[in-house]
């Protein structure tokens, strides 16, 4: 076996290796979701929830590579409720009363 075989295998090697390795990175790149939630809750909660979600949205990026952003709708407890019923697509429900959030969770729109 010749020694002037050897640095053209390796070369071959290497870039084998960096192709399988950049189509990788790629790949996880173009898996990566632009998520949009929203988070229907009751006024109080604005300030609260505007910065818990910001911090949140960084941790899940850090942990997942998904953006995620969450939309807010404030109003009254019970409103929010009665709009979550009549239709609002919530994914999240962060409500003040458990009368609020009981009528939700045994509604249809809570399947």
């Amino acid at each position: 076996m010749s020694k002037s075989g050897h640095p053209l295998k390796l070369a071959t090697l290497i870039l084998s290796l960096g192709a399988i390795l950049g189509s990788s990175l790629l790949a996880s790149q173009a898996i990566a979701k632009d998520i949009t939630l929203l988070n229907v809750s009751y006024d109080p909660t604005r300030e609260l929830y505007r910065d818990y979600n910001q911090a949140f949205a960084k941790y899940y990026l850090a942990k997942t590579g998904d953006t995620v952003k969450i939309d807010q709708s404030h109003g009254g407890s019970g409103s929010q409720s009665r709009a979550i019923i009549d239709g609002l697509k919530a994914d999240v429900a962060t409500l003040a009363l458990a009368g609020d959030i009981e009528p939700i969770s045994a509604s249809e729109c809570a399947g």
